[in-house]
């Protein structure tokens, strides 16, 4: 059977297998059966008192028509919006017309979702725009990091284009939710994050986590984009947002378990690849064809077994440490060769960029390098070398600065 060509259910276009259309009528069916015990609570305006009780009703989704506002309560995000003056969100939209981080949230609006009608249309893009430099004022210690586009770009989507719920998500995402650092200048919290996740693997998947290393196979390549897009880049967007049912309201771990899970069902494929490129384009190609979202969440639940968050705390600081002291060497060198190319007095000497790209990259750079879709060079990735790599990253913009 050929391909269907359809829309999801956030106006995003999709092209299915005969496999996938079954797959996602047995996921809507599911969603469906979910209404109707959500619908007392939404009489009554107030959620479940036992936290037991909501963490099994959000584990099995929340129907789409709920989810402004659950995503809203749990994740905080009310909470935020209830503390400032109710004109709040339009005084950082005026603040955020001369914010600093205005032209680059205007070239990255132009390339979120490309293939989605509304966000690229003229009121999608002023939409996306105001959110995001309406934040970068905001949060000025964050700014922008290329990374939030599509965090609300989907976030708008959900939300029926709610600009004021897209800002206040990403703000209780950003600073109540995700791990500190996470868009950080060097995505430090991101690469504590690559570490535990890798120390988790370990634990979890030893066979694919020696085949890993065996094919020097570091999972940042693999899994930075999870972690910065929250896996909108990666998954469809209607298993996205199932995933993010559970982010706002247990928090990150939900995102080791998800990313455990996708390992896990692939795990075999994955074991069959010989070469680190081949991992990556088949991982890449699972997660962006997990139609059946209730079957990753099951397995991300029930199927990895016990993963406390003082599990996830004691790996992330026990590699916090290293990471710093990776981006204190990396900071050293390109000082020290910033010294050096300034006492050159040669005419077309090359720069501290191109002398950087070429040379072997530590952990930060790989984890850029692992910036999923926006990574457009690394689908023709298949060296091994950090080299190739560093080059790769260079084509898509992602700087040391």
């Amino acid at each position: 059977m050929a391909a269907v060509e359809t829309t999801d259910l956030y106006g995003f276009p999709v092209k299915l297998t005969e496999l996938n259309v079954t797959e996602r009528k047995e996921c809507d069916a599911f969603s469906d059966r979910q209404q109707a015990p959500w619908m007392e609570y939404i009489e009554k305006d107030r959620l479940p008192n036992s936290e037991g009780k909501l963490k099994e009703m959000v584990r099995k989704g929340i129907p789409p028509t709920c989810r402004t506002w659950v995503w809203m309560q749990k994740s905080g995000a009310a909470k935020k919006k209830a503390a400032l003056a109710n004109n709040y969100y339009q005084i950082m939209v005026t603040a955020g017309e001369k914010s600093n981080c205005l032209e680059d949230i205007k070239q990255d609006a132009k390339h979120t979702f490309p293939s989605h009608p509304w966000l690229q249309s003229e009121d999608g893009q002023a939409a996306l725009i105001r959110v995001l430099s309406a934040y970068s004022v905001h949060n000025d210690k964050v700014g922008y990091c290329r990374a939030m586009n599509v965090i609300v770009g989907l976030l708008l989507v959900a939300m029926n284009r709610n600009e004021e719920n897209a800002f206040w998500l990403l703000a209780a995402l950003v600073e109540d939710t995700l791990y500190p650092g996470t868009y950080s200048r060097n995505l430090t919290g991101c690469q504590i994050e690559m570490r535990a996740l890798d120390e988790l693997i370990s634990n979890k998947l030893p066979r694919l986590h020696a085949h890993l290393k065996a094919t020097d196979c570091d999972i940042s390549i693999i899994a930075t984009d999870w972690y910065l897009c929250l896996y909108a880049t990666s998954l469809p967007a209607e298993t996205t947002c199932r995933v993010w049912d559970a982010l706002f309201n247990e928090g990150p771990k939900i995102l080791y378990r998800v990313g455990l899970a996708l390992l896990q069902i692939h795990e075999e494929a994955l074991l069959a690849c010989d070469n680190a490129g081949d991992i990556v384009m088949k991982m890449r190609q699972f997660a962006s064809t997990m139609h059946h979202r209730d079957r990753l969440m099951v397995v991300a639940f029930d199927g990895i077994g016990g993963l406390p968050m003082a599990t996830i705390e004691k790996f992330r600081d026990m590699r916090a440490a290293e990471v710093a002291n990776s981006i204190k060497q990396r900071e050293g060198a390109s000082a020290e060769l910033d010294g050096a190319m300034s006492g050159l007095n040669v005419s077309g000497a090359p720069s501290t960029s191109t002398a950087m790209a070429s040379s072997a990259k530590e952990a930060g750079s790989k984890v850029k390098q692992g910036f999923g879709k926006f990574m457009t060079g690394l689908n023709k990735w298949a060296e091994n070398t950090a080299e190739s790599m560093a080059k790769a990253a260079e084509k898509v913009g992602i700087r040391d600065d």
